[in-house]
């Protein structure tokens, strides 16, 4: 052997190494925004499941007291009875709180509002009424008479 011959380098170039930092960028910057859409539309499913199940404690309070009222009356004055409906969703780490309005004899509102300053802020207040109307006001204010959307959409 003689010592003027090079050991041939097992490393990577610099070329390939910026082609590969090239290429995680780009998945990125692809992969993050689409994870975000997943979440914020995976924690308003979620939403929108604990919204069906206290509409369900609801109709079983009707079922044996022939009223909402007094699901509604609570000595903690809390927003949601909590004997029958989750204060809020999910119970870890909440995105929404749930509120039941709009309480008569025969009807109900269930709302589920994005926490302030949270991830699901911005996101759209989700309704169930107890006719089984299921509304989404994407703009987030739930003031407007028409909401933007269906749970469907």
């Amino acid at each position: 052997m003689n010592g003027s011959t090079r050991a041939r380098g097992r490393g990577f170039t610099l070329t390939e190494l910026l082609i590969a930092v090239a290429i995680v960028a780009i998945l990125a910057t692809v992969a993050f925004p689409l994870y975000t859409q997943y979440s914020l539309r995976s924690h308003r499913a979620q939403a929108m499941t604990d919204l069906g199940t206290c509409a369900q404690a609801l109709e079983r309070h009707y079922t044996v007291n022939f009223t909402y009222v007094t699901a509604a009356v609570d000595p903690d004055d809390l927003p949601t009875p909590p004997n029958l409906c989750p204060q809020q969703s999910p119970q870890q780490n909440p995105r929404y709180n749930i509120r039941l309005s709009a309480v008569t004899a025969n009807n109900f509102v269930l709302r589920a509002l994005p926490i302030a300053g949270g991830a699901q802020a911005g996101d759209g207040v989700l309704e169930l009424r107890a006719d089984g109307q299921r509304l989404w006001y994407r703009n987030d204010d739930a003031a407007t008479t028409t909401p933007q959307e269906g749970w469907d959409e």
